[in-house]
């Protein structure tokens, strides 16, 4: 009885201790996991301790060290962590493509892994990709794009003429909870739009009427994901969307369906963006 009771504790203490600690430890100061993820264990350190200082979670620390209970450690021990921001470079990568590939910014790449001029990137080696995001990184994608004629596609919708003056009035793309708002949150991050709970397969319509400037998934953060510019300065994202609906170059009319949702992602992301900077979409729209 003994015996069943001991395996079945096993996890739920790791979680509890896991969490205490943490709520205990917010002030301490953090640290990055090296490149190869090794590290040595410090006179009095824990799996806790080190979980707080590196951002992991102790049950990866004990799985992926084979530890066993009472998870006791000894000073300059060898321990491996989970490194889950490194990525192996391919042929043709560049800091730019890696920039727009994973929404970080090309300083940061740089600044993590200590990169020197000419900044020749080898492929099969390793490099840390930044974990703050820089969602602005939608502008070098419209620059991309910014040479898309109105008439490059087969249909054109025309735009609106009487386009009302002042903070244009957007629309829902699509009607549902919100799970996650615009804001910061945690340590200095922010997040740029909103994630909005969907149903699987339903249209997603454009917020207001623009041009198609963007339609891929090259960004990995935004999976799949339209971009609309509109006039005076305004855009809309539409990402984590399934199928498409438009083509680049397409100009339409709000409320055109753009997208559907998608199958396998139960949220929706939207941001509206006004000269490059994000703003709460809830206070746009109608």
């Amino acid at each position: 009885m003994f015996l069943i009771l001991g395996g079945c504790f096993k996890n739920p203490l790791i979680k509890e201790y896991s969490t205490i600690i943490h709520e205990k430890s917010l002030n301490k100061k953090k640290y990055d996991i090296p490149m190869n993820g090794m590290i040595f264990v410090k006179e009095n350190q824990t799996i806790y301790s080190i979980a707080n200082e590196y951002n992991v979670t102790p049950n990866d620390i004990i799985n992926d060290n084979n530890l066993i209970r009472p998870y006791k450690l000894k000073n300059k021990q060898i321990l491996f962590l989970r490194n889950d921001n490194i990525y192996i470079i391919k042929e043709n990568d560049t800091l730019n493509s890696l920039s727009i590939q994973f929404a970080v910014n090309k300083s940061d790449i740089v600044t993590v892994n200590k990169l020197r001029k000419p900044f020749k990137l080898i492929a099969g080696n390793k490099i840390k990709i930044p974990r703050k995001k820089n969602y602005s990184i939608i502008d070098e994608i419209l620059k991309k794009n910014d040479h898309i004629s109105l008439k490059s596609n087969n249909k054109t919708v025309f735009l609106q003429s009487n386009r009302p003056s002042g903070t244009p009035k957007f629309i829902w793309p699509v009607k549902g909870e919100v799970t996650k708002n615009f804001g910061t949150f945690g340590l200095g991050l922010h997040y740029d739009g909103i994630d909005i709970r969907t149903k699987s397969t339903i249209p997603i319509y454009a917020s207001l009427s623009g041009k198609v400037v963007f339609v891929g998934s090259q960004i990995q953060k935004f999976g799949n994901l339209v971009l609309l510019k509109h006039s005076n300065g305004w855009l809309t994202a539409y990402s984590n969307v399934g199928n498409f609906n438009v083509k680049e170059g397409d100009v339409i009319l709000k409320g055109h369906i753009i997208a559907y949702s998608s199958e396998n992602n139960k949220s929706f992301h939207f941001q509206i963006r006004y000269k490059r900077n994000p703003v709460d979409p809830l206070k746009y729209l109608d």
